[in-house]
């Protein structure tokens, strides 16, 4: 009896390892691989780049996810919009030393032309948008 639960409780550990491995993949929160070359080229792009910084277990990042898809969907024309795990892809997260979450970052021309932490309305994003478009 002891084996069944010992090899049971090793399956479920194996499993969730599994599931937390697939979950850490290099892709925005849409399915869009992102990688190094490919981030740097968005940013350094004459349009306008809004970068979102987030962890699947930040709940104030949960709470922005939808702003950010809506304005990536209803702002494409004016701004790219990246979503980047910050565990997932540390070494982009890394480069521009980001310690909470969620940070928003603006990039025009591979410039940062503004930072923010903390979760924003989809309001307060807009604005900034059309500040530094």
């Amino acid at each position: 009896m002891k084996t069944i639960v010992r090899n049971t409780w090793v399956a479920v550990l194996f499993l969730g390892m599994s599931l937390f491995i697939s979950s850490c993949q290099n892709t925005s929160s849409d399915n869009e691989v992102i990688t190094k070359e490919s981030f740097m080229n968005t940013i350094s792009e004459e349009k306008l780049t809004m970068v979102d910084f987030y962890t699947t277990w930040c709940g104030p990042c949960k709470m922005m996810d939808p702003f950010v898809k809506e304005i990536k969907s209803e702002n494409s024309d004016v701004v790219n919009v990246l979503q980047v795990d910050a565990e997932a892809q540390f070494d982009i997260a890394n480069q521009y030393d980001i310690q909470g979450y969620p940070t928003v970052i603006f990039f025009k021309n591979g410039q940062l032309v503004h930072r923010a932490m903390g979760a924003m309305p989809k309001e307060e994003l807009l604005r900034l948008v059309n500040q530094f478009k």
